[in-house]
């Protein structure tokens, strides 16, 4: 098993990149959806190029389709100079269930980042640079200029405490979850192995209703979501 850079200054994020990208296929169907081109290079790299500037420099890819792509593409001579490690899944196992097969190479780490592969936050790097602290995990959120697709995140307004998930409510203004966090590596024993599992829908409200110090953090700036052809063409635009 090849082990993860230890050295007290490294810091760790897993990204997810193993999902299908369909609604994007009719743009970009020769590559995943992460190695999705802007510019000159594919959005992976433009998301991993933030992190190394904050000091994420082991960088864990939980892949599945199209893993081969993936892997060629960060050992090509023009993918960032990070520490590479590769989780694959062979079935779909969620976002949670990914995160459980990466156990390997996150259960030493002390706090690690997880990102979503085909999302991407300007201010993702206030929660990359806040420290856990004594909380079991902490959770980027966002006021997203449309509702109608998310559902809401309810927090403490002083203690910043996760309450409750709630419905979409697209007449009311609230805080999403922005698929941006930052956990103790003791979430992975609460997610069960070898079955397909969500952290959005199983695992985050069953912490929530143990009454786990897990916190959210509002973060700004714009979003987008390159899953969808219509926010990918303005991130291309934008970058």
């Amino acid at each position: 098993m090849q082990s993860l850079s230890n050295e007290k200054q490294v810091k760790t994020a897993a990204i997810l990149v193993g999902g299908k990208g369909t609604r994007l296929q009719p743009l970009i169907s020769h590559v995943p959806k992460p190695l999705a081109p802007v510019g000159d290079e594919p959005f992976l790299f433009l998301l991993i190029r933030a992190l190394l500037k904050v000091g994420y420099q082991n960088i864990v890819l939980l892949t599945g389709y199209r893993h081969e792509a993936i892997v060629e593409a960060c050992q090509s001579d023009n993918a960032p100079k990070a520490n590479f490690y590769y989780s694959r899944e062979l079935t779909p196992l969620g976002t949670a269930g990914a995160l459980k097969q990466a156990q390997k190479y996150l259960s030493s780490c002390a706090e690690f980042l997880l990102l979503n592969g085909d999302t991407y936050l300007d201010d993702f790097v206030t929660l990359a640079r806040t420290p856990l602290k004594d909380n079991f995990g902490l959770m980027g959120v966002i006021k997203p200029k449309e509702n109608d697709r998310y559902g809401s995140v309810l927090f403490d307004a002083e203690s910043k405490r996760i309450l409750s998930f709630q419905e979409k409510n697209p007449l009311v203004q609230c805080y999403v979850n922005a698929g941006i966090y930052k956990f103790s590596p003791a979430i992975l024993a609460e997610i069960p192995p070898h079955q397909f599992c969500s952290l959005e829908n199983d695992i985050l409200p069953l912490l929530i209703s143990q009454h786990r110090s897990l916190c959210a953090l509002p973060l700004h700036g714009q979003f987008y979501d390159i899953g969808l052809p219509e926010s990918y063409l303005q991130f291309v635009e934008a970058h």
